[in-house]
């Protein structure tokens, strides 16, 4: 495996002229698929080495560097990598195969200006999304996902995604006689969710198949979606049955979670950077509460674990409507209730308009299964039906 660095970063691990590669004949698949550049950069305030692979674009994040993990930077490299292809769920024998062919690693000076340009574009797009840069993880899990989803463009019309042209690559260099497809890429276990609302004498819930790698950022944006909430207010998720203490997964971005958190009563964990295969295979269940006003609690309980070839959030099936946004709590929602089974009460036509906008929309499983595609990159509300 080929490394083009930086000059800096080519100072910082200690490499000199002598013990360098050449920079030339990595430009052609499968040569370029088993060579990246890499640059030492700094990311709001944090040191940061970028690589980007050449023939696909993907980049990996290796976060905060110290002077010993630069003494050790071959090790880190391939940690990070690997880290990544499993978060995307690829194969633990298609990354071991990928390892292999790509050898050991060496170092090298950048290629040509079109490929520093290119990295300089991946090194944008980690900017961009650097909320999910972990600051207590040297190999980050979550920012390849995102930013290896960000179009990239080839030539003057060409354009293509890099986990896309990774993961066909990788079908390729697995086997090279059969051409094994995407498909064979890809060893995803699947979480089987049912979502129930905790709510008395209502029986609403939802069934999914989520990803194990998926972050407890993204469950939430799956709730959000198979309930057609509006993503408006506060949420959190709390897990029992810990030795010590319960833990609660924040949002994280709420600047109040830090200055009134129980730190005596509970564990924290950010919601952006824990997979929901750390917590839910050992506990088998997680509470998520939506709205501190309202207080809707649903009850996140692992079924079972589905083996896939995709990698992607699924709507199974439902029972119930959910409450409407902003009713008032158990309380306001039978109060709704009572007042739309009685079409001669006072407040039926007002509250029937209020509701409109308030209330979850009929979707069909194939709407629902549409927007869960988009979840990866996030959960926005949208009053339009055919987004």
């Amino acid at each position: 495996m080929l490394i083009q660095c930086t000059k800096t970063l080519l100072d910082k691990i200690g490499i000199n002229g002598t013990e360098l590669a050449s920079p030339e004949g990595n430009e052609d698949f499968p040569k370029s698929f088993f060579a990246w550049h890499a640059k030492f950069v700094s990311i709001n305030r944090r040191k940061a080495i970028v690589l980007m692979n050449n023939e696909t674009r993907y980049p990996v994040v290796i976060y905060r560097p110290s002077s010993k993990d630069f003494s050790k930077i071959r090790e880190l490299i391939y940690e990070a990598i690997s880290e990544a292809f499993h978060m995307e769920g690829v194969r633990k024998e298609v990354i071991e195969a990928y390892m292999a062919k790509a050898g050991e690693i060496s170092f090298s000076k950048t290629a040509n200006r079109s490929m520093v340009a290119k990295m300089n574009n991946a090194v944008r797009d980690i900017e961009f999304r650097q909320e999910y840069l972990d600051e207590k993880s040297r190999i980050q899990k979550y920012i390849s996902i995102l930013a290896g989803r960000s179009i990239q463009l080839s030539g003057v019309n060409d354009s293509f995604y890099p986990i896309e042209k990774t993961l066909e690559c990788l079908g390729t260099i697995f086997n090279l006689d059969e051409h094994v497809g995407v498909d064979d890429v890809l060893d995803i276990d699947l979480y089987q969710l049912k979502i129930q609302i905790n709510l008395e004498g209502h029986d609403i819930w939802r069934r999914v198949l989520v990803p194990s790698t998926f972050s407890f950022r993204h469950l939430h944006y799956i709730i959000q979606t198979v309930f057609d909430w509006q993503n408006y207010h506060l949420h959190e998720f709390t897990v029992e049955g810990l030795e010590n203490k319960s833990l609660k997964i924040v949002m994280d971005d709420d600047p109040e979670t830090m200055e009134y958190f129980n730190f005596d009563e509970f564990e924290m964990l950010q919601e952006r950077f824990v997979a929901l295969e750390e917590i839910l295979p050992k506990y088998g269940e997680a509470t998520y509460e939506y709205d501190f006003g309202d207080s809707w609690e649903h009850t996140i309980t692992l079924e079972k674990i589905v083996k896939s070839k995709t990698f992607q959030a699924t709507f199974l099936e439902g029972k119930g409507e959910r409450p409407p946004e902003d009713v008032g709590g158990a309380s306001g929602f039978e109060e709704y209730i009572g007042i739309m089974e009685n079409e001669k009460h006072p407040s039926y036509h007002e509250m029937k308009v209020w509701a409109e906008n308030q209330k979850e929309r009929k979707l069909s499983s194939e709407k629902i299964n549409q927007r869960l595609k988009h979840v990866i990159s996030g959960y926005s509300y949208s009053t339009f039906m055919f987004d």
